[in-house]
């Protein structure tokens, strides 16, 4: 693979992971376009954050229509990435760092996590073929917040 084929690859997945960081925003308690998100997957892609498994884009969508329902603000920054490509296959983690406010005007809770992802090549660009994320911390709070999905 030439670099410029690289550095290509390697910024079409920062600006998928940063799609989908928009796409599980929560602003004034409206969710993102959970479609659009869920489009960020392949067919069979695999999604678990630690509140069970969804697998394909539909599933995903359900999966953040559900988790997307008790906060008023939740805002995800993606940094850190480490990503490499491997020709039609990619592999990355991300840190991500996740802010929630459960009313207006309280102070957020926060939340971090390190996301192990794949990715795969398509017709369409890159897609995720998998995201799986391991909890760094988090505050009580929003733990309570999802305390029936947390595996």
């Amino acid at each position: 693979m030439n670099n410029a084929q690289l550095l290509s690859d390697i910024h079409d997945i920062k600006a998928l992971k940063y799609r989908y960081a928009y796409g599980a925003n929560i602003l004034d308690g409206n969710a993102g376009d959970l479609k659009a998100f869920a489009a960020l997957f392949s067919d069979d892609a695999s999604f678990d954050v630690g509140m069970g498994e969804a697998i394909g884009p539909a599933q995903i969508e359900a999966m953040m229509k559900e988790l997307t329902t008790q906060w008023h603000c939740a805002m995800h920054y993606m940094i850190n990435p480490v990503i490499d490509v491997d020709g039609d296959t990619a592999k990355a983690n991300f840190t991500g760092l996740f802010a929630f406010v459960a009313n207006e005007g309280e102070a957020p809770v926060w939340l971090s996590n390190i996301y192990t992802d794949t990715f795969t090549r398509t017709a369409a660009g890159w897609r995720f073929q998998s995201v799986r994320v391991a909890q760094a911390f988090a505050d009580p709070v929003f733990l309570a917040g999802y305390a029936d999905q947390i595996e």
